[in-house]
């Protein structure tokens, strides 16, 4: 019960006011996603740009995909890189930096609701044009978010019982950052939602060590990929979470014939995410490989590139008035202040961090149970030691660590 009051509590905060802005979109990656990108897709024609044709012009590509699909206008099946109205490169935009899962689950859901509506009726095309694709945008994202207030109950409760689960669910139903980041038709929400759900399943892993939560694991990381690249260090929580589980291996007590049984059920867990993972990505993500069919998994020089185009935005080398805003921020003391004064408070930030110290303090002391939280500690000391450094610091690259804080 007190858990539905939490749920309650904290979707009202995330669902309340979706057109808070009356379809202005102050966020610039909102604008981008539902006004350039999401409305062109599915759409039954391609454009190219002449940055994303290379070697080749607009024109050989436009008739490459004409010969290939004479009976569709050239447009392709939804793996074919070239010539899918699916892919961003396609279908006018000739940089898309964004994982394509968040993207195409907004248009789905778009189009389904555009069925409901009567024929001929204004709701029909209502939801694919660009102030529908923004309320279905910022709707999937106050779920998502309500979603992860589950799934910090969930490790909390696997980690330290179902009290601490749910201080900790309340704690996050009420943080500042993810109601805003919940108001947004952006991939962050979404992807913090896959980041979460791996992060359980690494738990699980440590936990249990079941096949189902290596398999959850590698369903969870291949969505997050497939909604943002940068999410990638989450491996680094299922190898922790394998590592320990093999660690009775190492024992000299344990027989040969023990020994071999946790080191082979651990290792095809670990296969088992990965193909999931690849699997996962490769559905969801279809454009960073070439197709044209599914097994044609050539990387996509495009998205190469365009990840590459990523990294120097965010490096501070690539001359942009955006830039000139981080000129003087201090590596890591930057973000963390921003995490601790505006996106938890003070209260509850430097009470997050006090633990995360705590956590670790207790972790190189060698005390009783203090590998129960090596995962949460490590994806914090791994993720904000990554990104921490960086020229470009938006608080929203750190959204991912407000559910372990």
């Amino acid at each position: 019960m007190m858990l539905f009051f939490v749920m309650v509590t904290g979707g009202f905060f995330r669902f309340v006011s979706l057109n808070w802005d009356d379809f202005v979109r102050f966020h610039p990656d909102e604008r981008f996603l539902t006004m350039n990108v999401a409305p062109k897709l599915d759409m039954g024609y391609l454009s190219f740009t002449t940055h994303r044709t290379d070697p080749i012009s607009v024109e050989e590509q436009t008739l490459y995909c004409a010969e290939q699909h004479p009976t569709t206008s050239g447009v392709g099946g939804y793996f074919d890189t070239r010539c899918s109205d699916w892919n961003p490169h396609n279908v006018g935009e000739g940089l898309y930096v964004y994982g394509t899962l968040p993207l195409f689950l907004t248009r789905v859901v778009a189009e389904n609701l555009n069925r409901l509506g009567a024929p001929g009726s204004v709701w029909t095309n209502y939801w694919t044009d660009s102030n529908g694709l923004q309320l279905v945008w910022r709707f999937l994202s106050a779920s998502a978010d309500m979603i992860v207030i589950f799934i910090v109950f969930l490790i909390g409760t696997r980690l330290h019982g179902k009290w601490v689960g749910l201080l900790a669910a309340a704690l996050y139903a009420a943080c500042v950052f993810p109601i805003q980041q919940a108001h947004f038709g952006t991939a962050d929400a979404i992807t913090n939602l896959f980041v979460t759900l791996a992060i359980y399943a690494a738990v699980r892993v440590q936990v249990d060590g079941k096949l189902s939560a290596y398999g959850l694991f590698g369903l969870a990381y291949g969505m997050a990929l497939a909604s943002r690249i940068n999410v990638l260090p989450v491996v680094g929580l299922l190898l922790i979470a394998a590592g320990l589980r093999m660690l009775p291996a190492l024992l000299g007590r344990v027989t040969q014939e023990e020994r071999n049984r946790i080191l082979t059920y651990s290792m095809g867990g670990l296969v088992l995410a990965g193909f999931i993972t690849v699997l996962t990505f490769r559905i969801l993500n279809p454009y960073a490989f070439m197709g044209p069919g599914f097994f044609g998994l050539r990387p996509n020089p495009a998205f190469l590139d365009d990840i590459a185009t990523a990294q120097n935005l965010v490096s501070g080398n690539a001359e942009s008035p955006p830039n000139y805003q981080w000129i003087g921020r201090i590596d890591y003391l930057f973000p963390w202040q921003n995490i601790v004064l505006w996106g938890m408070g003070i209260a509850l930030g430097l009470s997050g961090w006090f633990g995360w110290v705590w956590s670790g303090w207790r972790v190189l002391r060698g005390k009783v149970g203090s590998l129960r939280n090596l995962l949460l500690f490590g994806w914090i000391l791994v993720y904000f030691g990554w990104l921490g450094p960086n020229w470009v610091a938006s608080m929203r690259y750190f959204l991912v660590l407000y559910p372990v804080l």
